[in-house]
């Protein structure tokens, strides 16, 4: 059973502020995953491959995490622009 649908004057306005957790998450993954990968790449020793996936893993979402940010803060914009007409 589907959820009534919601006129779009009654739904939440969006506010780039609110997504301040998930802008701190995507920093982290991105940071967490770029050093995770310089030390797999940089030496040579038995979790390497471990690292590098691991690296690889938060890098990618980090990135999926920048594209939701991104995507949500173009709705905003939208909606903003379209309010002040």
């Amino acid at each position: 059973m589907r959820a009534p649908r919601v006129p779009l004057d009654a739904r939440p306005k969006l506010n780039p502020l609110d997504n301040f957790a998930l802008c701190l998450a995507s920093v982290c993954l991105l940071v967490g995953g770029a050093s995770l990968l310089y030390d797999g790449v940089s030496t040579s020793d038995l979790t390497q491959t471990a690292r590098i996936i691991a690296g690889a893993a938060f890098l990618a979402l980090g990135f999926t995490a920048l594209w939701f940010i991104a995507k949500r803060w173009v709705e905003w914009k939208r909606d903003y622009k379209r309010d002040e007409r």
